[in-house]
C-alpha cells in the first residue's frame, strides 16, 4: 500500500505543475511501441495472425454439472441448463477453468495456447510503478 500511496503523491505533484493540458509536449515512455494498429491479432511462431474471438473452453466427461462455471462466468455466457453450451461471449478470462472443482473445462485450441504461454512468459516480471508525466 505504501508504494501506491507514494506513486499517487508523485503524480499528483507532477499533474500539479501544469498550468496548460493544451500546452504539453507529447510524452517519451520506456518501451517498445506496440506494432499493430487497431484490433489486436496476435500471431504463432512464423508471425501469422491467430484468430482467438471463437475460442470457448471446452467440457470433458468429468463434468458432473455442478454449475459453478456457469456461476463464475464474468459475462453470464456458460448455459446454466447445458454446461457444455455458451450463450454468450466468451472473454476467455479463464475464469470457468480455474474454479471447476473437477477440472472438467479446458482449452484445447493450440494458437490459443501458444498465445496464453507466451503472454505468460512476457509478463512474468512484475513491472513497478514509473512516473513518467
Amino acid at each position: 500500500m505504501a508504494v501506491a500511496a507514494d506513486f499517487a503523491k508523485r503524480v499528483a505533484g507532477k499533474v500539479g505543475t501544469i498550468a496548460d493540458v493544451h500546452t504539453l509536449a507529447p510524452i517519451d515512455v520506456k518501451g517498445v511501441p506496440h506494432p499493430y494498429r487497431g484490433y489486436y491479432w496476435p500471431r504463432d511462431r512464423q508471425g501469422i495472425p491467430v484468430d482467438l474471438r471463437k475460442v470457448k473452453p471446452l467440457t470433458s466427461a468429468d463434468c458432473n454439472d455442478c454449475k459453478v462455471c456457469a456461476d463464475v462466468c464474468p459475462m453470464g455466457s456458460i448455459s446454466h441448463d447445458n454446461v457444455r453450451e455458451y450463450t454468450g461471449i466468451c472473454i476467455k478470462c479463464g475464469a470457468c477453468v480455474k474454479k471447476c472443482p473437477q477440472q472438467a473445462k479446458y482449452y484445447d485450441d493450440k494458437g490459443y495456447l501458444y498465445h496464453k504461454r507466451e503472454l505468460e512468459e512476457g509478463f512474468a516480471r512484475r513491472a513497478e510503478p514509473e512516473l513518467f508525466v
